[in-house]
């Protein structure tokens, strides 16, 4: 266990150091949300308008929200590392030393997303407050579950970039995968809420990882409830734990496919 903790301390450490580096995405995250922002003022002209339910206020904070966790989860860690050992054969190398390969990864994308995901909360919120102001009926309880739920959305992400990752033992290139990902997760999980989706899609979007990455951790800051939280953060464990058993799965196939093509 100490060897992890390490792991993250270091990788910590040096996110600090080159904090400068995430500036440059910050800029492009402040411009997309300042033009979702247009874009949904525009749809509100009526400020007091209701679509689906959901008030101008509500809409602009479900997207600052999601796309906090979509940026947040911008290290490269769990995809072009990853990718970039198996490619090289690196990898061969690093299951060789004193830890676990998928844990070590985790570790490192975790420790390098924290400083990314606290810069884009503080922006995220200040834009909230400069363009919807507060959050209805927020409260200790709303601030405690938001961080638990996007703790574990943070985390799917990881695994899901990792578990694509992993494809690279097998195609030349998982980039092409990632951009797929990427834009389910934008469509299905940060331009609208669940609630904005036809029945039958909002079933399929609410058993996909999607759900537990950002459409479900930022529907319930809007809309808090005890008992959203309870099933938000089932879901999330049980997709933590279906992904990263699929992960391991892969992980050996794809090492034992290594060391009989003489990796």
């Amino acid at each position: 266990m100490k060897k992890y903790l390490y792991v993250m301390k270091t990788t910590f450490n040096d996110s600090i150091q080159y904090a400068s580096n995430i500036l440059f995405r910050i800029g492009g995250f402040v411009v997309t949300l300042l033009v979702l922002i247009s874009l949904w003022s525009f749809i509100y002209k009526d400020s007091d308008a209701l679509i689906n339910g959901y008030s101008f206020s509500q809409m602009i904070w479900y997207l600052l929200l999601a796309e906090m966790i979509t940026y947040g989860a911008g290290s490269k860690v769990a995809t072009e590392e990853v990718k970039n050992n198996i490619k090289s054969g690196n990898i061969a190398y690093q299951i060789n030393k004193p830890y676990h390969y998928v844990l070590f990864v985790i570790c490192k994308y975790l420790a390098d997303t924290f400083i990314r995901f606290i810069l884009f909360t503080i922006i995220a919120t200040i834009l909230g407050f400069i363009f919807a102001g507060g959050i209805d009926g927020f409260s200790i309880f709303t601030l405690l579950s938001m961080i638990v739920v996007f703790f574990f959305g943070l985390l799917i992400t990881g695994l899901m970039r990792i578990l694509i990752s992993l494809l690279a033992f097998w195609v030349e290139d998982s980039k092409p995968f990632q951009n797929i990902y990427s834009k389910l997760v934008l469509i299905f999980g940060v331009l609208f809420p669940i609630g904005m989706f036809p029945s039958i899609v909002q079933k399929v979007i609410r058993y996909s990882p999607i759900y537990g990455v950002s459409s479900g951790p930022a529907s319930l800051v809007i809309n808090y409830s005890f008992n959203s939280f309870i099933e938000i953060l089932i879901t999330q464990i049980i997709t933590i734990i279906i992904v990263l058993l699929v992960i391991l799965f892969m992980y050996r196939k794809g090492v034992k496919r290594l060391n009989v093509n003489g990796g």
